[in-house]
């Protein structure tokens, strides 16, 4: 029998009727047709025959242009942008989108922070809409967000009415909605059975003896729709009523619809499908071996034991009630295991094919079917990238025993990811990437290609994951190797894979050193990426990946590439986007906008101590802490962090470590605390050019300028080094040369250093310089005519490597600039305020400068502040 059609009529007046087994409630349904409002809330719990109710609505007439989309939610949504997306599956699969607009609109919903546009530009203009949405309590934490979309939307498009059912709250049935008469709302009074249609029911369903305990019934379920149900079923095949005060009757009230399948046909088709959410006839020959479903499933709808809901354009699928479906599975759990399994194994497959990933990676794991588990969290990922980031799967996974995942190194892969997202958990993820990290060709073995791809990268994540980063490069090598091997073609599961296992690939080599490598992986997962937010996430690497390096300029062409609005809603702060905040912090360090780069953090707070980009992370706040003149509680914050126990994510034997090292001892430097930073420098390690500007500031702050000069050629030599550290050595050598007495050896170095400026545009070192070497090497530049050098050291601030600097005095004229400056922080306006050339006021800054050893405006304030300078008499 085919299931039951959303059309037909419905009468709308007159007596209650009867229809599949219901009784149809026309002072309701007048509810629902009767001067409607945009939105209708139907909200009660579970059991007051909502969804019957609004199936019967629908069931009746409709206008002819009308389209009606049903969405049955029957998992948690995450977001708005989940919820709205499966709402265009819906009408993709009902036919009133075409699978190319519906992909066109599911990626700008997708990728846009506020998807209400993209819906009212779909929907403007079209013949009637009626959406409606089932078990909304599935809207969760995005409740709110999308109540606020779909108040928008039908206030904004008048050819849009939304039907809500819901058994949790919903700002939707706020009173000042209902008052505004934007929403209507149906509520566990309306919903309740009256005493006359408890009758009806009963004079349907009882012989007219039986009927008569139809105001005993309504009396003592006080009108609950399930429960008076459930009653009526229960009396049926009795000759008599018990008295209405004895254990017998208690029993009849409280009967519950999963003992009432007298029916053991019946009752075995139950068992057999109720481990899916839902099921269509082809799905539940697959499940109970019956070649025509239809009837059986026409009856448990006639008994009230479920309902079809709407799910592809020709195909509804049938959903138990939610009691029902949770007792005959409990049931199965307990003392049927293996017929539960085979059923779980099944609906997985069934739900895995439809897309619906994270319910199939449930029953999977039920099943016990760990190979159909890997390929559907691999789904997953490729579906909802920042899967990873989150740990909403464990749930599942911790499920699975150890052992198993032991053996399933994608799975262990997934566990680790899941318990490395919480820090409560980080330690424990460690055995599980273990595993993952010690694949071999065995566990790749019959795997498809873009399965085997993914769980080589899947090895060369865990490998950095677990501290082994020189292996992680080797292993994302081998990858790469097996990726230049695969014939894409038209399989799009493959084009999504390819960026996301690319920049995973790219940063291993990065952490191992391999710079120019990474750079060129991390293009070709640009060029892949083939969705707005999948690119986004990748272009992020660019910019993260090359500002570290030094690339600044192209960095900051990366950083244009990105788009804003392709975001997925608050993902330009999480962690998918760490190396995009590093990135620009970075380029506003080469600006020297040190209060700027803190700023990129803002709001980020759920990475900015979690994430594997920690090193680089934390190198771009220590660099803006020295650049403020404040590094000493930075300083030692990292030093703590180093010394903890586990050490903080992404630290170890890699080219980042490395590079925070170099920078934080030069930060020991600054503050003349030589000990410590003797002790960094002293610490072996595969990238030493990243130690070799601190190196010979050692030296330098030590009085040492021809030991630093002396060993310029050495350092420069050593592997492990970046533009940035590169072009730091330069320059700290040409002020060492100056210092020995080496003019010409100076301005050779300098020029060097200036070259890698202007082609790279990175110079946040010249902050590492000694202020009195930055002012020498600035004037070597002006009297040898080296205009690329005078550009390279045009910045207003000097170095803060002046450990001891002694309060000089200020001028008159300086306090006054000074003082000035307070409210006038650009130098063009300062200098119009104080009628003064723009350079008359550079010279007095850079004065204050060198003279108090701070290399900010804010820090010099605050010294000036310190010292009593900026009162209204400056010269008394």
């Amino acid at each position: 029998m085919a299931p039951v059609p959303l059309s037909g009529s419905v009468p709308q007046s007159g007596r209650a009727d009867m229809r599949a087994g219901a009784i149809v409630r026309p002072r309701l349904l007048d509810l629902l047709e009767v001067d409607p409002a945009p939105v209708t809330v139907l909200q009660a719990p579970s059991g007051y025959g909502k969804t019957t109710l609004v199936r019967q609505w629908a069931a009746g007439p409709r206008p002819p242009e009308e389209r009606l989309v049903w969405v049955a939610l029957s998992a948690e949504v995450e977001s708005d942008r989940a919820f709205w997306t499966t709402v265009v599956a819906a009408g993709c699969r009902l036919g009133h989108l075409s699978p190319e607009r519906a992909g066109v609109v599911a990626d700008d919903v997708d990728a846009l922070d506020d998807p209400v546009p993209v819906l009212r530009d779909l929907l403007a203009g079209r013949a009637p809409v009626v959406l409606v949405v089932d078990a909304y309590e599935h809207a969760r934490g995005a409740t709110d967000q999308v109540d606020r979309d779909i108040l928008r939307l039908t206030a904004e498009l008048p050819n849009l009415r939304v039907v809500v059912t819901t058994r949790a709250a919903t700002t939707l049935a706020d009173p000042v909605h209902q008052v505004r008469d934007a929403v209507r709302l149906i509520g566990e009074q309306d919903l309740g059975f009256t005493p006359e249609e408890t009758a009806l029911l009963f004079a349907e369903h009882l012989p007219d003896d039986l009927g008569a305990a139809a105001a005993d019934v309504h009396r003592d379920t006080r009108g609950y729709p399930l429960a008076i149900r459930a009653a009526s079923l229960a009396l049926r095949g009795r000759s008599r009523l018990p008295a209405r005060d004895s254990a017998e009757w208690r029993a009849i009230v409280a009967q519950d619809l999963s003992s009432q399948m007298h029916d053991a046909a019946l009752s075995e088709f139950v068992r057999d499908t109720a481990a899916a959410p839902y099921f269509d006839l082809e799905l539940a020959q697959a499940l109970t071996g019956l070649e025509d479903a239809g009837p059986v499933v026409d009856r448990l709808e006639w008994n009230g034991f479920g309902r079809w809901v709407p799910y592809l354009a020709d195909r509804p699928v049938f959903q138990y009630v939610d009691s029902l479906r949770e007792a005959v599975r409990g049931d199965l759990r307990a003392h049927d295991s293996d017929r539960y399994r085979r059923s779980a194994g099944t609906a997985a497959t069934w739900l895995h094919d439809h897309d619906e990933h994270e319910q199939a990676l449930e029953l999977a794991v039920d099943a016990g079917r760990y190979e159909l588990a890997s390929r559907i969290f691999r789904s997953v990922l490729l579906s909802s990238p920042e899967s990873y980031t989150t740990d909403h799967l464990d749930r599942q996974l911790a499920r699975i025993p150890r052992t198993v995942l032991m053996r399933q190194p994608a799975l262990a892969f997934a566990r680790g990811l899941a318990l490395l997202s919480n820090p409560a958990t980080r330690g424990a993820s460690a055995e599980y990437f273990l595993r993952a990290a010690e694949q071999t060709g065995e566990d790749w073995r019959g795997l498809d290609r873009g399965s085997s791809f993914f769980q080589r990268v899947a090895k060369s994540a865990s490998l950095r994951f677990i501290g082994r980063y020189v292996e992680a490069a080797a292993a994302g090598r081998s990858a790469l190797d097996f990726y230049d091997d695969i014939d894409i073609g038209d399989d799009d599961r493959l084009l999504e894979l390819r960026a996301m296992g690319l920049r995973q690939l790219g940063y291993s080599l990065f952490q191992a050193g391999e710079l120019e490598d990474a750079h060129a992986v991390v293009i070709r997962a640009i060029t892949t990426a083939t969705r707005p937010w999948a690119r986004n996430y990748t272009l992020v690497y660019g910019l993260g990946l090359s500002a570290i390096s030094g690339w600044g300029r192209e960095a900051a062409y990366t950083a244009q590439l990105i788009d804003p609005a392709a975001w997925p809603r608050d993902h330009a702060y999480t962690y998918v986007n760490a190396l995009g905040r590093i990135g620009n912090a970075m380029l506003r360090l080469d600006a020297f906008d040190f209060a700027g780069a803190l700023a990129e953090y803002d709001g980020c707070e759920s990475f900015v101590h979690t994430a594997e980009f920690w090193p680089f992370l934390t190198w771009t706040l220590l660099q803006a802490h020295l650049g403020l003149g404040e590094p000493a509680p930075e300083s030692q914050r990292i030093a703590d962090a180093l010394q903890a126990s586990p050490p903080p994510p992404g630290t170890g034997e890699n080219f980042g470590t490395a590079a925070l090292h170099g920078l934080l001892a030069i930060a020991w430097l600054s503050q003349g605390r030589t000990r410590e930073a003797a002790q960094l420098l002293r610490r072996p390690t595969r990238w030493p050019g990243q130690l070799a500007p601190a190196q010979v500031l050692s030296r330098l702050t030590a009085g040492d300028a021809a030991g630093a000069l002396h060993v310029v050629p050495r350092l420069e030599a050593v592997p492990g080094h970046s533009i940035r550290s590169r072009a730091s050595l330069l320059t700290l050598g040409a002020a060492a040369a100056l210092r020995a007495g080496h003019p010409d050896a100076a301005g050779a170095l300098l020029d060097r250093a200036a070259s890698l400026y202007a082609e790279h545009g990175a110079r946040t070192h010249l902050l590492h310089v000694p202020g009195k070497d930055l002012e020498a090497l600035r004037d070597l530049a002006r009297h040898t005519g080296r205009t690329a050098a005078s550009a390279y050291l045009d910045v207003d601030v000097v170095g803060t490597i002046d450990p001891g600097v002694e309060v000089v005095p200020l001028t008159a004229q300086e306090v006054t600039v000074l003082r000035a400056s307070i409210d006038h922080p650009r130098r063009s306006d300062l200098a119009a305020a104080l009628h003064l050339s723009p350079e008359t006021v550079k010279s007095h800054m850079r004065s204050i400068y060198r003279k108090w050893g701070v290399s900010s405006r804010e820090a010099a304030l605050e010294r000036g502040l310190r010292l009593g300078l900026l009162g209204d008499d400056p010269t008394g």
